[in-house]
């Protein structure tokens, strides 16, 4: 059953720089009956994350904090796009919902079968790792529905700085001509271009994995109860 009582969610961001959860904070939008909370990881934490060493450091920097000072909370999002290792330690000492924002906008796409989707993502250094943790989500095959991940070769904090826009569209315009009608922003640092994308395009949307994952834990709060 639902439940209408307000909740509170943490909204995790597992790296060290203040940049990316203050963007969060002004673009994410509040689910109905939803307190959100904002963590950024300490100064131990890396300030990006760029693949499976800095996904290891994230959680070795983040997890003692969270576990001794920040469980109070009805649902937690940790907002890399990746399958990160901190979800599974939070996952291990409580009973309430833990999503990652990979997670939630896999969840989306495979919510719009037979349509194909691809991903657009920071670095290159993403490309394999989210080419591989989609075929681990899809049961270790390929599919024919994914058109891969495109990486836009722009550092995680300048994804948002308007010079690269232009840049974001012709890599987005890869996953496009491969057929994708369905683009998932790979990184919390693209959260909030989905309108300005989309207006590039004819037909395609473009999902904004932090408000998507944001959406999907309150589901899963309400349906916790």
């Amino acid at each position: 059953m639902g439940d209408t009582e307000t909740k509170s969610f943490l909204i995790i961001n597992p790296n060290s720089s203040k940049s990316v959860t203050d963007n969060l904070k002004d673009l994410l939008p509040i689910p109905p009956k939803t307190k959100l909370e904002f963590y950024t990881g300490p100064s131990t934490a890396p300030p990006e994350i760029d693949g499976p060493e800095t996904s290891r450091q994230s959680t070795e920097a983040c997890f003692p904090d969270l576990r001794d000072n920040h469980m109070k909370h009805d649902g937690y999002l940790v907002c890399c796009y990746s399958d990160h290792p901190l979800i599974y330690k939070l996952r291990e000492i409580t009973k309430k919902p833990v999503q990652g924002i990979y997670q939630a906008s896999i969840t989306f796409a495979s919510t719009n079968f037979p349509e194909k989707f691809g991903i657009l993502t920071s670095t290159n250094s993403w490309e394999p790792i989210l080419d591989e943790a989609v075929k681990t989500s899809f049961g270790g095959v390929d599919i024919p529905l994914f058109t891969g991940t495109v990486a836009a070769n722009v550092n995680v904090l300048k994804l948002g700085d308007p010079k690269y826009f232009q840049k974001l569209v012709e890599r987005a315009k890869i996953c496009v001509d491969s057929g994708a009608k369905t683009i998932l922003l790979g990184c919390a640092g693209l959260s909030g271009l989905e309108n300005k994308l989309e207006a590039e395009f004819d037909n395609v949307k473009f999902i904004d994995s932090v408000a998507f994952g944001s959406e999907l834990l309150n589901t899963l709060v309400r349906f916790d109860n």
